[in-house]
């Protein structure tokens, strides 16, 4: 069983998975519409399974989850987009792994974004999620 967290927790979640053909499926909100339903579930069983490893915290009770994005290149993109599928799939993960007991809005209160730059080694998203 996962041991209570004193108030805050700090991860680094991919930006893509890669699929069976070693191409590179970026977590984009334009690509998540597009995907078959079955192509979207697999991607989001990739996910889950990359990020399990992290997912060793409990958090009771409300939560705020601040996102930090860095950009792979210095193409324009608009930030919720990207961050929208993440954080969709990291939700439903946090749930499904206990770590938080709800992914509605008498758990998660509130969800912030912000644009960090260019990484161009790492591009990723770094969350912090606080017990409020």
């Amino acid at each position: 069983m996962k041991k209570e967290e004193k108030s805050v927790k700090t991860l680094s979640l991919p930006l893509f998975i890669m699929n069976r053909s070693k191409r590179k499926r970026w977590l984009t909100m334009n690509n998540y519409r597009n995907w078959h339903y079955q192509v979207s579930n697999d991607i989001k069983k990739k996910f889950k399974a990359e990020i399990i490893p992290l997912l060793d915290f409990r958090l009771s009770g409300k939560v705020r989850i601040e996102y930090f994005y860095f950009a792979p290149d210095k193409r324009t993109r608009d930030l919720m987009n990207v961050i929208s599928v993440v954080d969709k799939f990291f939700q439903d993960a946090m749930v499904e792994n206990n770590c938080i007991e709800t992914d509605d809005l008498s758990t998660v209160v509130e969800v912030n974004s912000c644009y960090m730059g260019i990484d161009r080694e790492n591009p990723r998203l770094d969350v912090i999620i606080t017990k409020l």
